[in-house]
Order: C-alpha cells, then sequence, then structure tokens
C-alpha cells in the first residue's frame, strides 16, 4: 500500500535562511503597527460568538493541565450554558511513531483524515453561528516548520465563517524543561550521557526535543536543513508572530485568562495534572552541561525572545 505524502515546500539551506530575516514589524492600511501578539484579534469584537480554538501542545510545559482543562468545556451542560455551544468532541490524532515514516502518516492523518474522521482540513468547516471547536495539537500531528500553510488556511476557513481562529501555546523555562524529561530516561533503557548526546550535533534526532525543536520540527524531523541557531530561533518567533494569538511561558492563569477573554467561556477552574512528583537530582556539572548545550541550540535566546514579547503585564 503507497503512503500518501503531503505537498510541502522544502526549503534548501540557503532559501530557508533567507526566510529567516529578522522580524520586521507589520503595518495596517492607517500605518499602525500591529503587535507580535494576537494581531489577528479584533478586541472590539470580544468576546467572539463562535470559532475554533487550536492548541499546540509542547510535551513537559503543564499542556496536559490546559488539555484537560480545554476537554472539560466540550463536556458542559448545554441546557445550562445556552449561550456557550462547544463541539462535545476535542479533536486530536497523535502518538509516538516507531520511525519517521510513521511519524509522517499520522500528520498526514491530522491534517486530511482518514476513514474515521475528516482531519483538521474537515474539522474547521461547518461551524455554527454560536458554535466553538476545541482541536488539540500534539505529538506527530504537525511538523509546523514545513506546515505552517495549513495554519493560515484553517485560520482563513474559519475566519471566512465570520468566526475567530484561536492559536495557542505554552512554553516553560528552557532548561527546568529539559531537567524534567530526564524523568523519561528509564523508559527509554537510556542514561544520561546518551539521553542528551543527540544535542551535541545540529540535526541528529533524539529521544526528546527541546522546545525549540519540538516547536518546529514536533517528532517528526530535527532541522533537516542544519540551519545555524540564530536562523532556527528567528523562524520560530516568526512562526509565533504569524500564526499564534495566545502565548505563554508558564503563567497558566495568564493564559487561562487570555483565552477566556476571547472566547467567552465561563469560569472552569483549572487543575494541575500529570506532574511528577519523585525528585530528580543533578550534578553541578550536569546542569552545567545542560545549560551549555541548550545556549547552542538556541532554546536559551529563543525563550529569552518569547518571554520578552508574550510575557509582559
Amino acid at each position: 500500500m503507497s503512503t500518501t505524502v503531503i505537498n510541502v515546500d522544502e526549503f534548501s539551506p540557503s532559501q530557508y535562511n533567507d526566510r529567516h530575516n529578522i522580524i520586521e514589524s507589520k503595518t495596517t492600511n492607517n500605518n499602525q503597527t500591529i503587535p507580535p501578539r494576537a494581531h489577528r484579534i479584533d478586541k472590539s469584537k470580544l468576546p467572539y460568538k463562535c470559532g475554533l480554538v487550536f492548541f499546540y501542545h509542547l510535551p513537559s510545559t503543564g499542556g496536559a493541565t490546559i488539555k484537560q482543562w480545554l476537554s472539560k468545556y466540550t463536556e458542559l451542560d448545554q441546557s445550562e450554558e445556552s449561550s456557550i455551544n462547544i463541539n462535545p468532541k476535542l479533536f486530536e490524532h497523535w502518538g509516538r511513531a516507531k520511525d519517521g515514516s510513521a511519524h509522517k502518516d499520522m500528520q498526514t492523518t491530522f491534517i486530511n483524515g482518514n476513514k474515521h474522521h475528516n482531519g483538521m482540513n474537515g474539522f474547521v468547516k461547518n461551524i455554527m453561528q454560536d458554535e466553538w471547536k476545541i482541536a488539540h495539537c500534539h505529538h506527530s500531528s504537525m511538523h509546523l516548520n514545513t506546515t505552517e500553510q495549513y495554519l493560515k488556511q484553517w485560520r482563513d476557513t474559519v475566519e471566512s465563517q465570520g468566526c475567530a481562529f484561536i492559536a495557542a501555546t505554552m512554553f516553560r523555562d528552557p532548561l527546568s524543561h529539559t531537567m524534567s524529561l530526564y524523568k523519561h530516561i528509564k523508559r527509554y533503557d537510556s542514561s544520561r550521557e546518551v539521553w542528551t548526546k543527540h544535542l551535541e550535533t545540529t540535526s541528529e534526532m533524539g529521544q526528546w526535543s527541546t522546545q525549540l525543536d519540538y516547536f518546529l520540527y514536533n517528532f517528526i524531523d530535527r532541522n533537516p536543513d542544519g540551519v545555524d541557531k540564530d536562523n532556527k530561533v528567528q523562524r520560530a518567533l516568526q512562526l509565533l508572530h504569524d500564526h499564534f494569538d495566545v502565548v505563554s511561558v508558564g503563567e497558566h492563569d495568564r493564559f487561562k485568562k487570555e483565552l477566556l477573554d476571547i472566547t467567552g467561556f465561563p469560569g472552569i477552574e483549572m487543575k494541575r495534572t500529570n506532574t511528577f512528583h519523585k525528585e530528580l537530582a543533578f550534578t553541578k556539572a550536569e546542569v552545567e552541561q545542560l545549560q551549555k548545550l541548550l545556549d547552542s541550540n538556541g532554546d536559551t535566546e529563543f525563550m529569552y525572545e518569547v518571554k520578552k514579547l508574550y510575557n509582559k503585564s
């Protein structure tokens, strides 16, 4: 059986680097600068009456808490919450694959669907004027670096129906994030030395991804064009600028408030879940090595810029 391949634009190293120039300010017809944050949200229309929340879930950032919280909105008693009509199914299709081709198959299914569902391409259609839909994008769902055209396509489809497309994501301090992933070492019968070895290279895949690598490539690939860290950082910032509306580094309360302001969803407690309670011990040398690897990979700079842009009061 042949494998369906998504037609996407592949970047050569030179094309890719050209794409990653410093983010330029965008302006409206009135020459007003559009901020690199929720720049598609018309605050005069808040809260929107209908739309789709697209949550891009990075592992070990508290995303399971957000996903569980969003799921609660699909369980509302519609007779009691007549002003909020939320599609009863939260759309998702994800998982850890055993090889690269299987990852790409999952991405194809997430986007285009299969015999069981229509994928995101179908999920964004036929939104009623009082309805909200929720989509959860996680492992093997999207290689954002080469599939950003779908984010634009889905936003255009939703907005053409008079509704709002809200893309949201959550990050975490890069060193804390990386250290937290060491809890998975035993699952992969690995060691600390092997666990971080892939970060000493530009493009080698490992059993886990830093936030910068996951945001760009998910688990489908890792820097296939071998670009330098500065261009990776600029590419990730460009994707955030062009496609994401709610972004936060930690601060779940801030994330919750911004999403509720836009959607008008009723307040539901966001309970912490999937929390690791055991202690992870690191030597000073191990911490220094992790920090060095994160610096060289671009994660430290990326998170500094994200905090500066999005975690402002």
